[in-house]
């Protein structure tokens, strides 16, 4: 048996705190498989218990894993940690989320042995991980859920694009897994493309280029408003060398069309760092000909109101010939922006930058 190297802490009702390890059968079967082209992960693999460890006493109560799986070799275990054989508690199983290594050693194995079809296994059509396990919250059948996920490339593919990615769910339905395939003939970008493309666009290229010190941070794909897109974190130093690491920039990058929307995040500012994901989406695919500079005086400002949990409100700059309305939002501006607008009286000069592709204007940035 093999034990869960990566523990995370769980909490009963009454406040008490657990360590939680999971607890897998390892098996090597006792003739090879036929490894093609290179694999050697031949192992037979089987989720077999979660033990808590009580933080306070050091306890530790451990707890068979149904899985719906019977075989001699998972009986034989069965059989011999009977003490185990008890349900997990109701408190618990919300808290369980799929053992990453677990997790990973079983594409690893996937990966080659999903294929069925005999000319395909000829041709070398395998799956290849793109990079470590990610925890997210993800669709699954229309319904956002905390799942582990992991990327994947057809095997030795030079294009590096996308096949599909696994998704293993937590909470009650932890012990699944759910290989999702894109397509024939969708290109869906990997993370290495989706990087690249963040830097040869120019807005980011000339930031970059200002501080090479800056370093990217776990490359993120999500699924928003029916569009898969990557979430790429850039992170820099306050206070010189040797300072703290703070984010600096969010990019988003569309997994389909290679666009790319991006947000600075101002200093020491967590409402600027927790609107940059949004205010990046809001810029995908703004291009010149949709970004204009309105300069003018402050018409007027209508009352805010929330939608969708953030701020927002409409306002008017008169540019001298016409008065544009413009929506100032708070999941794409930042505090400074909200508070350029909110100290300026009616009639004082302003200037916005807007995304001239929506009806109203939407506000990017406001002086």
């Amino acid at each position: 048996m093999q034990l869960d190297p990566d523990p995370y802490p769980v909490v009963d009702k009454q406040g008490n705190i657990y360590l939680l390890h999971w607890v897998w059968i390892n098996w090597q079967s006792p003739s090879d498989f036929a490894d093609y082209p290179d694999h050697t992960d031949t192992s037979i693999l089987r989720l077999f218990a979660t033990t808590l460890t009580n933080m306070k006493t050091g306890e530790v109560t451990g707890y068979l894993y149904n899985s719906g799986k019977t075989d001699y070799v998972r009986s034989f275990y069965d059989s011999m940690y009977s003490q185990w054989n008890q349900q997990l508690p109701s408190w618990l199983v919300p808290q369980l989320r799929y053992p990453e290594t677990y997790f990973n050693m079983q594409q690893n194995v996937y990966n080659f042995y999903f294929q069925t079809d005999p000319l395909q296994w000829q041709r070398n059509v395998f799956l290849q991980s793109t990079e470590d396990t990610r925890f997210i919250i993800t669709p699954i059948n229309g319904t956002l859920t905390w799942a582990a996920v992991r990327l994947v490339e057809i095997y030795n593919s030079p294009s590096q694009n996308l096949a599909g990615l696994y998704i293993a769910p937590a909470g009650a339905n932890t012990g699944q897994i759910y290989l999702i395939r894109f397509p024939e003939g969708t290109t869906i970008i990997g993370p290495n493309s989706a990087i690249s493309a963040v830097k040869t666009d120019p807005t980011v290229k000339g930031q970059l280029t200002l501080h090479p010190d800056w370093t990217t941070g776990n490359i993120l794909l999500y699924s928003v408003s029916g569009r898969l897109l990557y979430f790429i974190p850039y992170y820099g130093t306050q206070g010189g060398q040797g300072g703290l690491t703070v984010p600096v920039l969010m990019a988003v990058v569309n997994a389909q069309t290679k666009q790319v929307g991006s947000a600075s995040i101002a200093p020491n500012d967590p409402i600027s760092a927790g609107s940059a994901s949004a205010r990046a989406v809001a810029n995908i695919g703004i291009s010149t000909g949709t970004r204009a500079t309105v300069d003018g005086t402050l018409a007027y400002v209508h009352t805010s109101y929330v939608f969708g949990g953030y701020t927002r409100l409409v306002f008017g700059v008169n540019n001298g010939t016409q008065t544009i309305q413009i929506l100032a939002r708070a999941d794409v501006l930042t505090t400074a922006d909200f508070d350029n607008l909110n100290s300026k009286a009616i009639g004082a000069a302003i200037t916005v930058v807007a995304d001239t592709s929506t009806t109203p204007y939407t506000a990017l940035s406001i002086q």
